[in-house]
């Protein structure tokens, strides 16, 4: 792949600012909204170089949703208008998600029926379900555009796919590796960690790993990991990325 493709996403800037020159009618365009700089970095470091090899671009954009523009707990109200303004700024690109379900607001589209179900993954898809209902309604766009994805429990349940890569990315966390296998064969999956206030999979990382960072050190894990593992072990992640790859170009007016 060009330098030039390799540096523009790795920057983070967005197409339809700069209206490349290497942009194909066979790109295709998906803006990723994340909840924080975590999952920003992770798509724009792990997930953008393989999905452009496929032709398609995908752009990551954070949602302003604390006063220090870090991210944070996502409102009902700032996200729907965050994603109707994303989607009505052009109609030929893909607009996703990368939202934790551990944390949402209790008025977060879908959140209060899906608490009922007791699987993560069962309740991620029913929140998706309602969450792209009532985006695709009050954006007026059409329902192909818009793919949510809500994450179990969280972004960080996509780094238990191999623990032992902690200890490559940082030799001194090899004394934790042990502790995070058991936490892992615990759970049906990664995506079925628990998500209580001191067991979901960050509060797990805080406690095992000295002085880990999970901008810093979350992205380097995944990239440790590589996607094929962690989309084996991660069904709803995996199935969300077979879905941005198996997108069709938009054009405007079909």
């Amino acid at each position: 792949m060009p330098a030039r493709l390799v540096g523009r996403l790795r920057t983070g800037r967005l197409v339809e600012d700069e209206h490349p020159r290497w942009k194909t009618d066979a790109m295709i365009e998906v803006i990723v909204v994340c909840e924080g700089q975590t999952e920003e970095t992770f798509v724009r470091n792990v997930l953008a170089t393989p999905l452009a090899d496929r032709d398609v671009i995908v752009q990551p954009r954070l949602i302003t949703t604390s006063p220090s523009g870090k991210g944070g707990a996502l409102s009902r109200d700032r996200v729907v208008r965050y994603l109707c303004n994303t989607l009505r700024e052009r109609g030929d690109v893909y607009v996703t998600t990368l939202f934790d379900l551990h944390g949402l607001k209790t008025d977060f589209p879908g959140r209060s029926n899906a608490v009922r179900l007791s699987d993560p993954i069962e309740r991620a898809v029913a929140i998706e379900g309602t969450f792209h209902q009532v985006v695709v309604q009050e954006a007026g766009c059409r329902q192909d555009r818009f793919l949510p994805h809500i994450q179990p429990y969280e972004f960080e349940a996509l780094l238990f796919a191999d623990v032992t890569q902690f200890a490559a990315v940082n030799s001194a966390w090899q004394p934790a590796v042990e502790a995070l296998k058991a936490v892992r064969q615990l759970a049906q999956s990664p995506e079925h960690i628990n998500d209580g206030q001191d067991t979901h999979p960050s509060a797990r990382l805080k406690k095992g790993l000295p002085r880990y960072q999970k901008v810093l050190h979350g992205s380097a894990v995944a990239a440790q990991i590589g996607l094929d593992q962690i989309r084996t072990e991660c069904r709803h992640f995996g199935e969300w990325l077979t879905r941005i790859e198996s997108l069709q170009p938009l054009r405007i007016g079909e």
